[in-house]
């Protein structure tokens, strides 16, 4: 088991009578707001067409500081369905066609 673990309820919200999107993160140990720092930060998510790996490069704009996670379907299908505007009609399309 990890010596370290944090717990956090990310939630966001688009209004389109603005345009913006709101993120709100809490702490799940303590229920306490987590403060951001003000910053940008470049996602490019590419995949493996043959092995179907998903990569996912993440930079911190200021610092130049980079990650990268990597995953197979299950991240590909968690990113287009339920982060990305995109993947709502073919997900609920997908769905119809499952049952």
């Amino acid at each position: 088991m990890a010596r370290m673990m944090k717990s956090f309820f990310v939630q966001y919200r688009h209004d389109s009578k603005t345009g913006f999107t709101r993120l709100e993160i809490v702490q799940v140990e303590n229920a306490k707001k987590v403060q951001l720092r003000n910053g940008s930060f470049l996602l490019r998510i590419s995949v493996d067409d043959e092995t179907f790996v998903v990569r996912c490069h993440i930079r911190h704009i200021a610092s130049g500081r980079e990650a990268y996670v990597q995953g197979g379907q299950g991240l590909y299908t968690f990113i287009t369905f339920c982060l990305l505007n995109e993947g709502v009609e073919d997900g609920i399309a997908e769905q119809e066609t499952d049952a």
